[in-house]
């Protein structure tokens, strides 16, 4: 027993050597690294094993800084960024770097081990949101044609919309994972019969570029779209019945975000940009900008205490004098919008039935998130909130900024208890909701009200 012991002990002795050798070949070399950063280097060869269906091109396009490089230290960074790219692209299961020496001694020969992801996958789940569920699938080829492209058919049924069919080719930019372009075709129905006594039918097609900056996520789009207002109720409204029909949609747009939060659904610190903006009238029969802004800015404030507030505004203007399209509008009101308030409950109402939706709105909201007692290792907040908003119709013949003003008039304002928690897929707040104002059209949820979903303001 005794010499069992003493070999182990040694043997440990000696593992906890060579791990401090290690440590220091490791220190030594990273030292030497960084004193010869400057020296000029160069690679002779970059080499890429296991590549079966993947083209030429699209390996050339990604390793083609790094064969620039005339540094030591900038041959290791594009080294580095190649190999990032290439795991970015999300065609290969693992990307393994290999240097070594060659003939001349100012160069390095570069390999790459790589291992290509299966081509097809399927891929399911779940949507909730907004009052709202839906069930999803999506069949996929991936690096469809060698350059890593991907195809993907996309279907969607549920309660508020019925149903979705997409198909989209998206490829990257030389072979750029943070540079994307994509092509899709679609058709959806939405049932807004809940709300507004409708359905509504929409097909088209979209082309957009996808790109990460510095400031943030850019896409850049154009989408011609059909829409259709149709399966009107026998007790809708005068204004739905006259918004019934057909209109196209030829448009282009762009949206700026920008994304500092630590959690997506329940954050604690960081801040949320968003900016939208829209021109429609290439084409088509309806014609007007549109803009609208999301922010949100979360402080942690210690002891397991957040505050966290947020802001919006929304604004579309027609260019030929006509009254918008309802498809066009914004909708405000909900769980997930304005609490204390049901789905698309605030704004403008026919007959106190049939939302109408509206051209310019503001909102806003402050919650304080609060520890439990007991509960403070469980993503569980307690929350106290206020929030509050105004959406209207704008006349084409008035003038812009008095109706600006006009939203600052009549809010509606709600505040309220509750608690909130944070699965691995969805936020879950249940909060009892007290209106303090209200318009005479809006649809008001007093007491309890369960909110389901991602984002909420």
């Amino acid at each position: 027993m005794k010499a069992t012991d003493e070999f182990l002990n040694h043997n440990a002795e000696i593992q906890n050597n060579i791990y401090k050798e290690h440590e220091e070949a490791t220190r030594r070399l990273n030292d030497l690294v960084y004193e010869t950063r400057g020296f000029p280097f160069y690679i002779h060869s970059f080499r890429i094993n296991g590549t079966k269906r993947t083209r030429q091109a699209l390996l050339e396009s990604v390793i083609y800084d790094a064969l620039q490089a005339r540094t030591l230290g900038t041959v290791i960074d594009e080294v580095r960024v190649a190999a990032d790219k290439l795991r970015r692209l999300d065609i290969f299961q693992y990307v393994d770097v290999f240097l070594d020496s060659s003939n001349d001694p100012r160069a390095l020969d570069v390999i790459l081990s790589v291992e290509e992801k299966s081509r097809f996958w399927i891929k399911t789940g779940t949507e909730i949101g907004n009052d709202a569920g839906s069930a999803n699938i999506s069949l996929n080829v991936r690096n469809a044609f060698g350059g890593a492209e991907s195809l993907e058919a996309y279907m969607s049924a549920g309660t508020q919309t019925s149903h979705v069919f997409e198909f989209c080719l998206a490829k990257p930019i030389n072979g750029n994972p943070d540079s994307r372009v994509d092509i899709s075709a679609f058709s959806l129905t939405k049932n807004n019969q809940i709300y507004s006594s409708h359905d509504e039918v929409m097909r088209g097609i979209a082309l957009k570029w996808r790109v990460f900056s510095r400031i943030g996520y850019h896409e850049l789009g154009y989408g011609s779209t059909w829409r259709q207002i149709c399966n009107i109720s026998p007790e809708a409204t005068l204004s739905i019945r006259e918004s019934a029909g057909h209109s196209l949609k030829s448009s282009v747009t762009h949206t700026l975000i920008r994304d500092k939060r630590d959690d997506l659904m329940l954050p604690s610190k960081g801040y949320y940009i968003k900016l939208f903006q829209e021109f429609a009238g290439l084409g088509g029969d309806v014609n007007f900008i549109k803009n609208e802004i999301e922010s949100q800015a979360n402080f942690p404030l210690g002891k397991g205490f957040i505050f966290s507030a947020s802001l919006r505004n929304g604004f579309l203007y027609t260019l030929n004098g006509q009254q918008s399209k309802i498809s066009d509008r914004f909708f405000l009101g909900g769980a997930q919008s304005i609490r204390g308030f049901k789905l698309n409950g605030i704004g403008p109402r026919e007959e106190k039935k049939d939302s109408l939706g509206g051209d310019l709105y503001i909102a806003g909201g402050v919650s304080l998130f609060t520890p439990l007692p007991k509960l403070s290792k469980y993503p569980v907040k307690g929350h106290l909130f206020l929030n509050g908003g105004s959406l209207l119709q704008m006349n084409p013949s008035q003038r812009i900024l008095s109706s600006f003003f006009s939203l600052t008039r009549a809010p509606s304002v709600s505040t309220g208890v509750g608690i909130v928690y944070r699965s691995s897929i969805l936020r879950l707040e249940v909060n009892f909701c007290l209106p303090l104002v209200a318009t005479t059209s809006d649809k008001l949820k007093k007491g309890l009200q369960l909110g389901l979903g991602f984002n909420f303001w």
